[in-house]
């Protein structure tokens, strides 16, 4: 009986102790995370803001954060813990004392009724964003073959596709009459594609990468730098979050091109997530289609690799960190079939090497109570290096670049009022030489920069921005920007803009198409502080815009009209006007571009998309021998794109067709008259028109194979490298290009990919 007794009470004090051990290891507040199923039936789960987290029977509660994340204090009076958000069944947890609970909550109850069926567009025009003009996602850049950057604005009106020569094939692109160099290109929100690699790096981001593309058109925000002058472009790519999970792609065309991409993603632990991307392309098929001994379509031998993390933290931090690595070879020329001896000098060949890489990390901090107030690094770095030769010419090219930028985003008194402000800091060196010239520049650039946003209503948003910057060259750039929006109902919209641009101009490779010529290189140097004498590039930008949205036939549709002017104060003239020379210079007199464009959408009926356009230039400069237009732009160009897709079925079966026309109005063409009458090129080109066409064939969701082509007509510019026959002599020139030279394309491909 004692014993028995003994026991009970050894068991009571032990369990006593047990309690009392447990209730002082009770947490004083639960922590966790809210999350939902993503979209499209995806394993991957996204955070729910603004959810109601609150303990059962009591006023005790909270919400989520912009990360999904919660912290409450403990209570002792329940012992349930419930999760609600409207849309989405009520969740119930029985807590236990731990210290973590996350959940995932699911759609609520549906009644049944009508199904509404919601498509965004592949191409959005931005409405209430005063900076923002379009935006292009994947569905829109796999109507065309899209193969890297340079490619994917075939189906775009508002940026034209150029070539450098016609020997390497390098694309480039132009906005509002003035080359891509003036464009601002940033790769998540970071400057890329700048300085050296400003020709030949639209070809370093493969399309398959690219999950959406933004343009705006003028003078960008002051928070992205002060090199902005025609547009802004921001190219965000495929993250470890939202990207596929496995995906291939692999394509070929009848001109040799082999391609082919695959991308991976997986999380690491709960708050990383990674994500590897390789890319790979060749061709080795020397093709003469035109017979002028050289080929058409250069070789070519390129690989990208890039590896990203992404960090989700609990307490409003995030970060995304990336690596990217390029190798890039291309040669071209004459046929290597062709007998040497029969050409005076030799075969003249090109040769390019280019090896990029670069990294970027980016980290941002929102305040959990006050989801509007930012904090922001950006640090990002290039290191690039090429090699070219171009008949006997030799080429060396040497970058190295380091960013960074830190912004502070926060309200003034309610959301009406907004400001933004930061510091930045610019190193650029280059190292180039060209035969025996060398040009070499180091740019130290710290500058500030604030930008205040009133928005009112929805009715109206306005946006001004200033940036300081000293450039230890160049002295003090002064960059004033403003965009003003006012929405007159909800379909209809207006925007004015206005602002200033400095760049500085790497006159080699910006010019790197004169080099497959005879030409002469006359840099006229004066008094300056680089190496040329030359001075910085320094523009104003003036545009307006006025969007309307409404219904056809009861179908959605709209009509965009716009009208731009680029003004220069400074610019390097690139004077072609003596087929003996490529004369580079300081901008004396006046020199512009004026653009203006009306584009018309419509959806006819269901899963049916046109899009019409038309695009006229002025783009005029005062050369030395007086006021032209600037060759090989079109002043007027015609534009119109249609896309179909049958219904899916319960696997994601489909088909989708797509259509361009382009209608490419004459240009004026370089002086020529100095050269014999057999090297002698009309004063203007001819027009012409350009269409391609796409079928896609998706078996399911995963699966689906497309074949297509592009310059359907096959056109091809006549006579599109002078003197062919004599590279080597002093009237060959294959830098005066104007139209495709290969002709009519036919290619195919095929994508499997897992959510």
């Amino acid at each position: 009986m004692m014993r028995t007794k003994l026991l009970l009470a050894l068991s009571l004090f032990l369990l006593c102790f047990s309690a009392q051990s447990q209730s002082s290891k009770t947490p004083k507040f639960v922590k966790g995370k809210v999350l939902v199923p993503r979209g499209g039936g995806h394993e991957e789960k996204d955070p729910l803001v603004g959810a109601n987290v609150y303990w059962k029977g009591t006023q005790v509660g909270t919400m989520t954060d912009a990360s999904g994340f919660y912290k409450l204090e403990t209570e002792n009076h329940t012992d349930t813990l419930v999760f609600s958000f409207i849309g989405y069944k009520t969740g119930y947890v029985l807590w236990k004392g731990q210290e973590w609970v996350e959940v995932v909550l699911t759609s609520g109850e549906l009644l049944e009724g009508a199904e509404v069926i919601v498509d965004a567009g592949s191409t959005r025009m931005q409405m209430l964003d005063p900076l923002g003009f379009q935006t292009l996602d994947q569905r829109e850049l796999t109507k065309a073959a899209c193969c890297n950057l340079s490619e994917s604005f075939e189906t775009n009106a508002s940026i034209d596709g150029a070539y450098t020569d016609a020997v390497t094939g390098t694309r480039q692109i132009k906005m509002l009459g003035l080359d891509g160099k003036y464009v601002d290109m940033n790769k998540d929100n970071i400057p890329t594609i700048r300085g050296l690699s400003t020709v030949f790096g639209l070809g370093y981001i493969p399309g398959p990468w690219i999950r959406q593309i933004a343009i705006s058109k003028g003078v960008g925000s002051v928070t992205a730098g002060y090199e902005s002058i025609t547009g802004q472009i921001n190219i965000a790519i495929k993250d470890p979050v939202e990207s596929e999970r496995y995906y291939l792609n692999f394509y070929g065309s009848n001109g040799g091109r082999l391609e082919a991409n695959v991308h991976t993603r997986q999380n690491v632990g709960r708050k990383w997530a990674t994500s590897i991307m390789a890319h790979a392309n060749m061709n080795n098929l020397e093709q003469d289609n035109n017979k002028d001994g050289f080929m058409d379509n250069a070789l070519k031998e390129m690989v990208v690799f890039r590896n990203e993390w992404k960090f989700q933290g609990d307490r409003g931090i995030e970060g995304t960190y990336q690596i990217t690595a390029m190798q890039n070879t291309i040669q071209a020329g004459q046929l290597n079939s062709i007998d040497a001896s029969t050409i005076e000098g030799g075969l003249w060949t090109s040769d390019y090497t280019s090896t990029h890489i670069e990294g970027a990390a980016k980290t941002g901090y929102v305040w959990p109570k006050f989801p509007h107030r930012t904090l922001g690094t950006q640090f990002s770095g290039e290191w690039h290096d090429q090699e070219a030769n171009y008949g006997e010419r030799v080429y060396s090219g040497h970058q190295r670049t380091a960013r960074a930028n830190i912004l502070y985003v926060s309200l003034i008194g309610n959301t009406d009022h907004k400001f933004t402000v930061g510091g930045s800091f610019l190193y650029d060196e280059y190292d180039e030489t060209l035969d025996s010239l060398r040009y070499t520049r180091t740019e130290v650039v710290p500058g500030i920069y604030g930008e205040y946003t009133w928005s009112r209503l929805e009715r109206f948003t306005l946006v001004a921005g200033m940036r300081l910057d000293d450039n230890s060259l160049y002295g003090l750039f002064w960059t004033p920007r403003a965009h003003f929006r006012y929405s007159f109902s909800e379909n209809t919209s207006f925007k004015l803009m206005a602002g200033k641009g400095y760049r500085t101009s790497n006159v080699i490779m910006e010019n790197v198409g004169q080099l497959a010529s005879s030409r002469a290189w006359i840099i006229e140097s004066e008094e300056g502080v680089d190496g040329f004498g030359l001075q910085p590039e320094v523009a104003w930008n003036f545009g307006t815009n006025l969007m309307h949205k409404f219904r056809l036939n009861y179908r959605e549709a709209s009509v965009s009209i716009d009208f731009y002017r680029t003004e220069f104060e400074n610019q390097i003239v690139t004077d072609l006007e003596n087929p003996r020379e490529a004369r580079f210079y300081n901008l004396e007199g006046s020199s512009f571009s004026n653009s203006a464009q009306i584009e018309f959408g419509w959806s006819p009926a269901r899963r049916w998309d046109v899009r019409l356009a038309y695009r006229w230039l002025q783009v005029q400069t005062d050369y030395d021998e007086g006021r032209l237009d600037v060759p090989l732009v079109s002043t007027h160009r015609a534009f119109a794109n249609g896309s179909y897709e049958t219904k899916k079925n319960n696997k994601g079966a489909q088909w989708r067709f797509d259509a361009t026309v382009q209608w490419v109005g004459d240009v004026r063409l370089p002086n020529t008259e100095a050269n014999p009458e057999e090297y002698q090129l009309n004063e203007r080109s001819d027009d012409y028109f350009l269409v391609s066409a796409q079928i896609t064939r998706a078996f399911n969701s995963k699966f689906e194979l497309y074949i297509g082509g592009e310059n359907l007509l096959n056109y091809r510019q006549p006579n599109a490298i002078l003197a062919a026959e004599n590279p080597n002599g002093e009237f060959f020139d294959a830098s005066m290009v104007w139209a495709p030279v290969f002709g009519a394309m036919a290619y195919g491909g095929i994508r499997w990919s897992v959510k």
